[in-house]
């Protein structure tokens, strides 16, 4: 796991920022979701990106973070569909309560930036 980049949980539960300590560095914009189960990291299906905001218009499959730069990412609400900006969603599951991480990958897959746990409750309004 690298240094360069740090994925940071913020006060509110799936509130997050990354922040790029490196040179400018392309990562993917779907960020990974993982659960704790069995003790184990499991992927789960959560839509999560690495956006600002709903009204921000994503170019490609990447996003570039320059060097210094530090993101705060839409909060997820633990929803999988439309976790972070309202949307419908024909199968739309509340992956809560449990304890999650979010993680972060270079545009190659190549590297891990991993934040630390943080728990969700029990279900929530997806809107």
């Amino acid at each position: 796991m690298s240094t360069d980049v740090v994925v940071k949980n913020l006060s509110q539960p799936g509130a997050v920022s990354v922040t790029n300590h490196g040179p400018d560095l392309a990562l993917r914009r779907a960020v990974l979701v993982e659960k704790h189960e069995s003790g184990s990291w499991a992927a789960t299906d959560a839509d999560v990106r690495l956006i600002a905001s709903c009204e921000e218009v994503e170019k490609g499959k990447s996003r570039v973070l320059k060097q210094g730069e530090t993101l705060l990412v839409k909060s997820w609400n633990g929803w999988s569909c439309n976790g972070q900006c309202p949307r419908s969603c024909r199968a739309n599951l509340y992956l809560g309560p449990g304890e999650f991480r979010f993680v972060v990958l270079s545009e190659d897959g190549k590297k891990r930036f991993e934040g630390a746990a943080f728990s969700l409750g029990a279900e929530k309004s997806s809107r």
